[in-house]
């Protein structure tokens, strides 16, 4: 028997700002310390900076630093590639609640963790 590779969805940008405005404003709340642009925000016009689709249309880079975490983390494209890739080896409902819109707080959290994190430390 062969393994079945399944290639993890791209999102849209707008499905990219509703995951990290619902893990921001909620979701990660539990965890989450810093959550800093260096790269993305100037492209906002509209605000929160962070709940801007074209923040998350093009290369981006955020800052992120995990409570009781000395370690700062990065969230970029290729962290979004690679936690997506995670969640749809290791929990794909949520990566299909993410594409159907029908995730919560929890969803985006989970999502948050797999791109900055590599996997679900904090509940």
């Amino acid at each position: 028997m062969t393994a079945t590779t399944i290639e993890a969805p791209a999102l849209t940008a707008q499905q990219l700002a509703d995951q990290i405005v619902t893990a921001l404003e909620g979701g990660s709340n539990h965890w989450l310390e810093r959550f800093h642009s260096k790269k993305g925000k100037e492209r906002a016009t509209e605000g929160p900076w962070y709940s801007d689709p074209k923040v998350w249309d093009g290369d981006f880079e955020i800052e992120v630093l995990a409570d009781e975490d000395s370690v700062t983390h990065s969230f970029t494209p290729d962290k979004v590639k690679d936690g997506l890739a995670w969640l749809m080896k290791n929990h794909p409902h949520r990566v299909a609640e993410i594409i159907e819109e029908t995730g919560d707080a929890e969803t985006a959290d989970v999502f948050l963790q797999a791109c900055v994190l590599g996997e679900i430390v904090y509940g």
